[in-house]
């Protein structure tokens, strides 16, 4: 198995900002034309951004990250299960 930190960097290799908005796309956020997207359900307006090397942040709390670290810390997956399911999302293998 691939060591979960070298999977982190093969992720953040992979990422721009049409792989990160896909993947939200795919997680069920909304994301609009300027990149923006509202982080929780709760919100009327976009709370978050995509910048173009595929790096999420939070406007209210400053909060950034990538995909991984947006499931383990918002959607409360382990980091490992979060990494996984990031990777496979990429077509990455890690068997």
């Amino acid at each position: 198995m691939t060591d979960l930190k070298q999977l982190r960097q093969q992720i953040k290799d992979r990422l721009d900002r049409e792989t990160t908005e896909s993947l939200l796309s795919y997680l069920g956020y909304e994301i609009q034309r300027d990149h923006k997207f509202k982080l929780r359900p709760e919100e009327r307006t976009a709370s978050a951004s995509v910048d173009r090397n595929g790096r999420i942040t939070d406007f209210g709390s400053g909060w950034a990250g990538d995909p991984v670290a947006l499931l383990h810390e918002h959607h409360s997956q382990t980091l490992k299960d979060a990494t996984q399911y990031v990777a496979t999302a990429l077509g990455i293998s890690y068997e």
